[in-house]
């Protein structure tokens, strides 16, 4: 998988599932924008791994959930690397895990909205004229486990991803036409070094691993790889699909 020449922009690549993101797409050649909101040294020190492995990047501060960062953000890529061919939102927003009656909507719901399909919205508003000028490109929206369970404490963050989840299809079934193949990754529980456990004991960690049928917790890495699959000519007749990345946690019809 040979992404030489190729534009990608990651959203939230500064850490975890997004800097391993940024990397894979690096390592195969390709271009990188690395976006994040908080930590620059982070995000520049992902830049650096990116361009040490191959790749060419370039970290740009921005807040998705503002329309007019998010253009400039895209313009400068363009001005850059002359276009963007991959699209991964994957910015993530913390959820306070509350009981519905304590939740509030502008502070609880809202927030998750705007970053989780908000975000996507103005990032691809803003890239898809692009891509169409290129003949085509892949969008990857990342989506959770929590929008396809029922979980008390995931009344903001689950609904917000399974809006992600529809808006993913509909996108889909309008830009097909045009080249333009949009999917979703759904990750299961996943670790990375600075969250090896999500604050879980190894008790805890070692009964997850055990209701996974490959026994395994997924590495941010594996979810990368699913993604550059499907921003890859290897998945070129696949569109509207979400791939769950579980180990089998979740086997559903």
């Amino acid at each position: 998988m040979d992404f030489e020449g190729k534009v990608a922009l990651v959203t939230g690549a500064s850490r975890r599932i997004g800097a391993a993101l940024a990397l894979a797409f690096g390592q195969r050649g390709g271009s990188v924008v690395v976006n994040f909101l908080s930590g620059k040294e982070r995000a520049e020190c992902i830049a650096s791994q990116v361009e040490a492995a191959g790749g060419r990047a370039l970290a740009i501060c921005a807040d998705i959930r503002d329309q007019g960062a998010v253009r400039e953000m895209v313009g400068r890529a363009v001005e850059n690397f002359g276009g963007i061919d991959f699209l991964i939102n994957n910015a993530r927003h913390l959820h306070a895990k509350k009981p519905f009656l304590e939740l509030d909507w502008e502070q609880d719901m809202r927030s998750q909205l705007e970053v989780h399909l908000g975000g996507a919205f103005h990032c691809c508003q803003a890239v898809i004229p692009h891509m169409k000028n290129r003949g085509g490109g892949t969008i990857v929206n990342m989506l959770s486990t929590a929008f396809r369970a029922a979980n008390p404490g995931q009344h903001a963050y689950g609904p917000a991803k399974a809006a992600l989840r529809n808006f993913t299809m509909n996108l889909a079934a309008e830009f097909g036409p045009l080249g333009i193949r949009v999917n979703s990754v759904t990750p299961g529980s996943t670790a990375s070094p600075e969250f090896p456990s999500r604050n879980r004991s190894e008790a805890e960690v070692e009964n997850l691993r055990q209701k996974i049928p490959l026994r395994r917790i997924a590495s941010p890495e594996d979810v990368a790889e699913t993604v550059v699959f499907l921003c890859s000519d290897a998945s070129r007749h696949i569109t509207g699909a979400d791939l769950p990345v579980n180990g089998g946690s979740q086997i559903i019809l």
